[in-house]
């Protein structure tokens, strides 16, 4: 079994799906601190940044604590900046559908808005690797980062933890081979969200570079 375990952020760059690409079982890591003015609810279209407008976020909550504020402006916004940027892109019309479908779905929690995203976007990606929720697990969460995961990992029977290049300095080969358990870094691609990715390139081509990373 090999899986990844990352927090859920709102239409994710292509190597966050690269990497749900290349494993058996991803793990939504939605129980941990929600980081204020990190990329959980910001990302990049063509002409700039966005931002999921929240209720109360703060960095003592959990991800999973956290309410989207549907009654913002800055959602009809921000539905009104994708129709600009992309209404004469190739894809518009079946990639606005999966937005349009996200939103009209309302998720209360942001973690739910997130995973919402990833998972459509991975359907629409031919992506059939299964996710599940920390929240939803029994694990012991320790002041370790590394053992926690090593916890989940076990739980979840995990031989092999894939792990995005950022990482190769916080966590230790030896000390999962200890636990019995692979552990890799992988290089992906870099994009602005895989909106972007999808509005601008066809489908078939997205596909092809899904398995296009290197895991060290």
């Amino acid at each position: 079994m090999i899986i990844s375990i990352m927090q859920p952020y709102f239409l994710p760059y292509l190597g966050y799906f690269q990497m749900i690409n290349a494993v058996d079982r991803f793990v939504f890591y939605d129980d941990v601190n929600y980081i204020k003015g990190g990329w959980i609810n910001r990302n990049f279209l063509e002409d700039g940044l966005f931002t999921i407008p929240l209720i109360k976020s703060s960095s003592f909550k959990k991800i999973n604590e956290i309410e989207v504020n549907w009654s913002s402006r800055e959602i009809i916004k921000l539905e009104k900046r994708i129709k600009q940027n992309y209404s004469k892109t190739p894809n518009f019309k079946i990639v606005f559908q999966i937005i349009e479908s996200i939103f009209d779905e309302r998720p209360k929690l942001i973690s739910d808005l997130c995973s919402e995203s990833i998972v459509k976007f991975s359907k629409y990606l031919n992506i059939d690797t299964e996710f599940i929720t920390s929240s939803e697990l029994k694990y012991k969460k320790l002041a370790d980062k590394e053992s926690t995961l090593i916890g989940l990992c076990k739980q979840l029977n995990a031989s092999h933890y894939i792990n995005p290049i950022g990482g190769i300095d916080l966590y230790s080969k030896k000390t999962f081979k200890d636990h019995s358990i692979k552990l890799s870094f992988i290089k992906g691609m870099a994009s602005k969200s895989i909106l972007d990715v999808c509005m601008q390139n066809e489908k078939k081509q997205i596909i092809l570079h899904l398995d296009k990373y290197e895991l060290v």
